[in-house]
């Protein structure tokens, strides 16, 4: 009679959990008109949940393998964030254009990392290498988190602040890891009075050549995938069948080819995809980029909803453990004055309404991209207080989830340009040619 009786089985749980998450999201289009939801927010209270339950979960401070597991998976998910914005944003690599997300490369990303670096030591009791992660990691706008005030899909009205948040995000990814190689660099050989023999090392290899090497190289590659796609025997030639193949495809060259030679894969796939979308712009065939886009949007919102309840187990089993109010201080202090005062700086004679300056200013979201440096960090070199900067980490982009995602949806709203109002699905022209075809 016994025997009758269906077990529970921990991996149908977990099936279950992941398919009510995909199916998830596929409601986000018909709620998004309800300004008090925060589907991001969601997705973590479900993986706490979870991890109540008693599911296990992987924890990166476990284990070598567990930690490496949560690396390799944010960083898909910010790669392939990457190539998403990159082809997202029709307005022109010109300083006219983008001259708002430069500002904030240029001033706002360096002093949100010297201003985090010194409250992690002064403040938080950090040593320098900790200190000096948690401001490599918690800088850059994420890229992942942030899609809510980014620009929509290629073809729609852009704003001055979605083209400059996504810029921003799309750049400052690669641009932060050179901090994190710093990090390292302090972790492995220490801070000596003085410029230390590394130095040099570091500022002319990690720095000067990586970046160079990784917006070069993804130029490169996306040009090659570019005409290959555009021939004759082309996916955009042969009716745009395998876009997601497409944009995984490019992706990963891209990502892969740049990393190979020790260049940063990270602004490879943002120069890859904006070399895709130079060379489609004001031609016939810049529609074939929505369809690409769309691929890369499926694919990074079935890894979002994953990561998110991966991050709610985590911080559901003990991430947070140990946390102090001086450290909620901190994660506020930084998501409502550092960044929102770095963007002001950086914006200051910008020719933008002080709202939009300030919309710009304020919404540096944290999320996927702090995962994956901590993790990477992690794995190479030992950080005395590495469960400190994961705690802290988590805070912050709990409170930023919070703040940013409920606060997106009044300040974006639906009135601004570029909104879904009106937008056409990628594939409905695919399947009118299809049907003309035939």
């Amino acid at each position: 009679m016994t025997d009758a009786i269906p077990t529970l089985d921990l991996r149908d749980v977990y099936f279950t959990a992941i398919g009510f998450g995909l199916l998830g999201l596929t409601l986000q289009p018909a709620l998004a008109r309800f300004r008090l939801l925060n589907i991001p927010l969601l997705y973590i209270a479900l993986g706490a949940a979870l991890a109540a339950l008693g599911l296990p979960t992987l924890d990166p401070l476990r284990s070598e393998v567990e930690a490496s597991v949560v690396e390799h998976a944010s960083e898909l998910i910010v790669i392939v964030s990457l190539a998403g914005a990159g082809l997202a944003i029709d307005t022109a690599m010109t300083w006219r254009g983008w001259q708002a997300a430069f500002r904030l490369l240029a001033v706002a990303m360096p002093l949100t990392i010297a201003a985090v670096a010194f409250l992690g030591v002064h403040w938080l009791g950090l040593g320098l290498a900790s200190a000096v992660l948690l401001a490599a990691a918690l800088a850059p706008t994420d890229p992942v988190l942030a899609r809510t005030v980014e620009v929509s899909p290629p073809g729609q009205d852009e704003t001055p602040m979605s083209v400059a948040l996504t810029a921003e995000a799309g750049l400052n990814d690669g641009l932060a890891f050179p901090f994190v190689y710093l990090a390292i660099s302090i972790a492995l050989y220490g801070w000596t009075a003085g410029v230390p023999d590394w130095f040099l090392g570091w500022l002319g290899f990690d720095f000067a050549y990586r970046v160079a090497v990784g917006w070069l190289g993804g130029l490169a590659v996306g040009w090659c995938v570019s005409r290959v796609a555009f021939s004759s025997l082309g996916d955009a030639s042969q009716g745009a069948w395998n876009a997601v193949v497409m944009v995984l495809a490019a992706t990963l060259l891209s990502y892969g080819l740049v990393e190979a030679v020790d260049g940063y894969g990270f602004l490879a796939v943002f120069a890859c995809a904006r070399a895709g979308r130079a060379r489609t712009r004001g031609t016939g065939e810049a529609s074939y980029e929505r369809f690409v886009h769309h691929g890369a949007d499926q694919i990074e919102s079935i890894l979002l909803a994953l990561l998110l309840l991966w991050f709610g187990s985590f911080v559901g089993t003990g991430g947070l453990a140990g946390w102090s109010w001086t450290e909620v201080a901190f994660a506020l202090a930084l998501v409502m004055v550092v960044r929102p005062a770095a963007g002001m700086l950086s914006l200051l004679r910008y020719p933008c309404k002080r709202l939009e300056a300030g919309k710009v200013a304020f919404f540096g979201v944290r999320g996927m991209g702090s995962i994956f440096y901590i993790a990477y960090a992690q794995g190479s070199a030992d950080f005395a207080e590495i469960d400190a900067v994961w705690r802290i980490a988590a805070l912050v982009i709990v409170l930023s989830v919070i703040v940013h995602g409920f606060s997106a949806n009044f300040a974006i709203g639906g009135d601004e340009p570029g909104g879904d109002e009106g937008e056409t699905h990628p594939y409905a022209a695919l399947e009118r040619a299809r049907d003309a075809a035939e």
